[in-house]
């Protein structure tokens, strides 16, 4: 098992080292861009023009952009997380203050006896006198 280990990383690395695409030539015909030439074929220079010190601020300013778009992403899902949960917190309100029961001022009735009782619906209503001091 131990002796495996050293060949499958040879073999590994050997692999590695092959799949390089040094001086391969690219063909440009009209749109497309291939490596084996057309009819018409342009040949494009691809190799990367800029110093050292021109690749080195292009990444380190590829860096900082990636560094801001990531802060800018913490910022909104924040930002986001918050909304949802006063959204939250408004919809508990509302349902709460929905399933409330509403209090009416409603008359109490007067209690109806148990039996019937018959009443003359022109007859008016005696009203109690207080007595004359």
């Amino acid at each position: 098992m131990k002796q495996r280990l050293p060949l499958a990383l040879f073999f590994i690395a050997a692999c590695a080292i092959n799949t390089g695409a040094w001086g391969q030539k690219v063909y440009r015909c009209g749109t497309v861009y291939s490596q084996t030439p057309c009819a018409d074929a342009v040949a494009v220079e691809v190799t990367d023009s800029r110093s050292k010190t021109q690749k080195a601020q292009a990444d380190a300013l590829t860096q900082r952009e990636a560094a801001a778009a990531n802060a800018m992403e913490k910022t909104r899902l924040h930002d986001e997380t918050q909304a949802q949960a006063e959204s939250q917190a408004e919809r508990r309100k509302n349902s709460k203050a929905a399933s409330a029961p509403h209090k009416k001022s409603v008359k109490k009735k007067k209690k109806e006896p148990d039996y019937f009782t018959a009443r003359d619906s022109t007859a008016k209503k005696k009203t109690a006198e207080k007595p004359a001091n």
